[in-house]
């Protein structure tokens, strides 16, 4: 009788033992769930930020197939001027070239490290499009199709973004997420050329160097954070000089007798409607100190923040290219890209 009772009793034991593993189990697996559920809503509240903050992308990078001149500036406020453009080079034999890119794709990927209340969001843009090259006749201004032509290009771009938690009580969960700093984005195509450092400093209506306002290096850039509420601000349709320093590791295609190998421009907008280009150069002449030292110089008058606004963001693209990228159809697609946000005000 005993030991029958002990058989009924280690049966028990063994089906008790069952029970408590599956409820261990399903609570497991619903507390994983939990978790996983929780961490795809953080991100999802995370991913819709950096949609709608509007520094963030890369709206304003492209020219498009009916602007590809040199310095160009339109749907911006301007002081008095609507739009200024400028033909990229002259040429003896009597034609002008332009170039520009259209993007056709770009896309975005986000990898999120949260710990507690701050989150770290590694964000890399792969834009895909055609650059192109337009050559027009001075005379009548038609486009010599024998020397025009078109490449495709790739580039990439990163940078970082930091949220954090903003206590909010009226919120169910007694906060809310917040973008808090950005890095400036960098990248770019192939590896010939590269930017190694970028300074603004004031300058007077009579063209002269004023202080140094901002300053950035290669050697940090990648991880330094922009408070999102504290971005590089110009004064509304003030003058400053950009200074951006170059390495192009060769070889060099030349153009003229300064022997530069590449051109370097200040790209900068809100979106493709509204976005200007400047072009800095390394010839000795017009603000730059030293011909072919690498280091391109440029003035830039900002715009206004937009009719009825007295701030407002927007992005910024230093790009350098070099000339084989331009004007050799075979020659490659080389440049280098930083993308600095920054708020323009008014006085």
């Amino acid at each position: 009788m005993e030991a029958k009772n002990d058989v009924v009793s280690k049966k028990k034991d063994i089906k008790m033992k069952k029970l408590l593993f599956i409820i261990t189990s399903i609570t497991l697996f619903m507390f994983i769930g939990c978790a996983d559920d929780s961490s795809d809503n953080t991100e999802s509240l995370l991913i819709a930020l950096l949609d709608d903050d509007d520094v963030a992308g890369v709206d304003g990078f492209e020219t498009d197939g009916d602007d590809a001149e040199l310095d160009h500036e339109f749907g911006l406020e301007t002081d008095g001027v609507g739009r200024t453009v400028t033909d990229t080079l002259a040429f003896g034999e009597g034609y002008r070239i332009r170039y520009g890119r259209q993007i056709t794709d770009r896309n975005r990927t986000v990898e999120f490290d949260v710990n507690g209340d701050t989150a770290i969001g590694l964000v890399t843009y792969v834009i895909t499009g055609e650059f192109f090259v337009k050559a027009f006749d001075t005379t009548d201004q038609a486009q010599i199709d024998s020397i025009s032509f078109s490449k495709e290009f790739t580039s990439s771009l990163v940078r970082k973004v930091r949220f954090v938690q903003i206590e909010d009580d009226s919120n169910p969960d007694g906060y809310v997420w917040r973008v808090n700093a950005l890095t400036p984005m960098v990248g770019g195509s192939g590896d010939k050329v590269s930017i190694s450092s970028l300074a603004v400093y004031t300058l007077s209506d009579s063209l002269d160097q004023g202080d140094l306002i901002y300053s950035f290096e290669a050697n940090s850039i990648g991880d330094l954070f922009i408070d999102r509420e504290a971005l590089p601000t110009f004064t509304a349709f003030s003058p400053y000089l950009i200074e951006v320093t170059v390495e192009n590791a060769g070889p060099e295609l030349t153009m003229d007798s300064s022997g530069v190998g590449e051109w370097v421009f200040k790209n900068y907008g809100r979106s493709h409607n509204m976005r200007g280009r400047k072009f800095l150069n390394d010839r000795g002449g017009f603000l730059d100190a030293v011909m072919n030292d690498n280091i391109h110089t440029g003035g830039w008058r900002s715009h206004g923040p937009g009719a009825g606004l007295n701030r407002r963001g927007f992005r910024s693209f230093f790009e350098t290219v070099d000339l084989a990228t331009i004007f050799v159809e075979d020659g490659g697609y080389n440049t280098a890209v930083w993308s600095i946000p920054y708020r323009v005000e008014r006085p």
